[in-house]
């Protein structure tokens, strides 16, 4: 049974348990965490996924959390661990169901006063411009071509669409693009879930908020993002919808067999993975590049029809 008498603190809030707690644990698990979120993490299953992630083929160092740990599939959110190569596999679990969920920043010359009067125009412009909840359908009716544009380009093939412009994809990771997508690997079944949810929040945790730049802590570094105190900001936060999702679906379910077929041993089957450099880990790979540039795009196209608020 894990409880907190398991943790020894080794920095200021950073917790471990030594690899000694379990047989099959390969490395150290660490959190990052106060008292109080460790009080959390230890109300669910969170710090056991931890400490079932150390158990990992090719693990190295240590199976870390961040502050904001909680109940995952397999891994916890907010795990983090490398695997080494060739020893080491890819686990879809790890990587999670909404493939590449992240968060675009929009900054403002705004300022807070000078939106009030406008707030409830703001609202129904985010409403009307950028589609959310379950079975929400975005503004481009892709055809299969152009889905594929999609899933090998990432935000890149907006760009000659007139939904994005070079600046944008220049201030976007990996320029909104990952290397090595191949949807030859993403099923029809995904195809189909995300073909009409381009430009769209969808539901659960994910939003669109306006914010006030409450108080700047790096006044250098805020000045070069354009970012000022008492200024307007947009965040968009979602990821690669239901295509992301059936992928990391598709890749759980077959990777129940691949586990076996390589003699892998899980202390849960929900940390099902593959070596990374065997067919099955390579294929999920460059599905979950698909996925990852969807989202990509999908921030992107949020991005653009939200500048309708300038208007």
């Amino acid at each position: 049974m894990l409880s907190k008498h398991n943790l020894v603190p080794v920095a200021e809030y950073v917790w471990e348990i030594p690899p000694t707690f379990r047989d099959d644990m390969r490395v150290p698990a660490r959190l990052y965490a106060d008292e109080d979120l460790l009080d959390a993490a230890l109300a669910d299953n969170s710090v056991v996924q931890l400490v079932n992630t150390a158990t990992l083929p090719g693990v190295i160092k240590y199976a870390i959390a961040m502050p904001d740990i909680h109940q995952g599939y397999g891994f916890p959110i907010g795990g983090v661990l490398a695997t080494r190569l060739p020893q080491g596999v890819i686990s879809p679990g790890g990587v999670g169901y909404d493939i590449n969920c992240g968060v675009r920043l929009i900054v403002s010359l705004t300022t807070v006063e000078e939106i009030k009067p406008l707030l409830d125009e703001v609202a129904f412009a985010l409403y009307a411009n950028c589609p959310s909840g379950v079975g929400s359908r975005g503004p481009l009716r892709l055809s299969n071509p152009e889905l594929d544009g999609v899933l090998h380009e990432g935000a890149r093939w907006l760009l000659g669409k007139g939904y994005a412009r070079r600046e944008d994809l220049d201030r976007t990771e990996e320029f909104g693009r990952i290397p090595g997508a191949d949807a030859t690997h993403v099923s029809d079944r995904a195809c189909e879930r995300g073909r009409a949810q381009l430009g769209t929040l969808g539901a659960g945790n994910h939003f669109i908020e306006v914010d006030r730049v409450a108080e700047v802590f790096d006044q250098p570094v805020a000045a070069r993002l354009g970012i000022y105190s008492e200024n307007v900001a947009v965040q968009i936060h979602c990821g690669s919808r239901g295509l992301g999702h059936q992928i990391c679906e598709d890749y759980v379910s077959r990777f129940q067999k691949t586990v076996r077929d390589y003699g892998i041993t899980l202390p849960d089957r929900e940390l099902v993975c593959a070596p990374f450099e065997s067919k099955e880990g390579q294929e999920y790979l460059h599905a979950m590049a698909c996925a990852a540039n969807f989202a990509f795009a999908n921030r992107q196209l949020l991005a653009v029809r939200g500048e309708s608020l300038d208007s």
